[in-house]
């Protein structure tokens, strides 16, 4: 269920080709899931500051069910900044990620929960 969102003021026009397919191989093997089951969202274009200056920022989220913890984390954050500076630019300190573990009654799929399946 992972799901990775990620808000940006880069232009679409600075989103490289296939980037949205590459970034969910790089999230599922960061998390160690199924690529059957990540989800990604990119928002380019959005009005956002960093430290006082409009370069280029990013923020972003990665939710998932499970393989969270102190330790994933770190690795995970380190694996998905340094993808974001080789294809977008976006130095790793211009960019917040948050870490949201979900539990598996909280997320909906396939018309009943994760909890039921």
């Amino acid at each position: 269920m992972p799901c990775f969102l990620l808000f940006t003021n880069l232009p679409a026009s600075a989103i490289p080709k296939g980037f949205l397919l590459e970034t969910s191989n790089v999230i599922a093997k960061a998390i160690r899931k199924p690529e059957t089951y990540v989800m990604v969202r990119i928002h380019p274009d959005q009005m956002m500051s960093h430290g006082g200056t409009t370069d280029a920022c990013a923020n972003s989220e990665l939710q998932s069910i499970g393989h969270m913890g102190k330790e994933e984390n770190i690795q995970m954050s380190k694996e998905i900044s340094e993808f974001l500076q080789q294809k977008l630019g976006i130095d790793p300190k211009r960019n917040y990620i948050k870490f949201t573990k979900m539990e598996r009654l909280e997320v909906g799929y396939g018309g009943t929960t994760f909890a039921a399946l």
